[in-house]
């Protein structure tokens, strides 16, 4: 076993950790967390047995299955981005929305406030 493996295996043993602990305290379901720790586990054994992907390899015409991995991380990050920057624009537009209508309320309601007391 080489260095790169020991410290891929304590990893994925560590973010498997992480998403227990997380569940613990009801940030995640049960789903999302049968997710994750099927994708730590897929990490486990490609990191331990990378040999399992040389088929892939070589029908996709990789040199090496690091290359492949770097290729697929990439792809991963890359839409992990993507649809997080999608879901923060929805929710700034939301908080505008949200804080325009709160605007409005909180003036109409001072307005209220106002011309009641000059009446009295």
């Amino acid at each position: 076993m080489s260095i790169f493996q020991l410290i891929a295996l304590v990893f994925a043993f560590l973010m498997m950790y992480l998403v227990t602990l997380h569940h613990r305290k009801q940030f995640i379901s049960r789903i999302e967390v049968s997710m994750w720790i099927s994708l730590w586990f897929l990490f486990i054994v490609i990191s331990l047995f990378p040999n399992l992907l040389l088929g892939i390899v070589g029908i996709l015409h990789f040199d090496r299955v690091f290359d492949l991995l770097i290729v697929i991380a990439l792809m991963i990050i890359t839409t992990l981005v993507v649809v997080t920057y999608f879901n923060q624009k929805k929710l700034r537009s939301e908080l505008e929305i949200f804080v325009s209508k709160d605007a409005i309320q909180s003036a109409v309601g001072k307005k209220q406030v106002v011309s009641k007391s000059k009446k009295k």
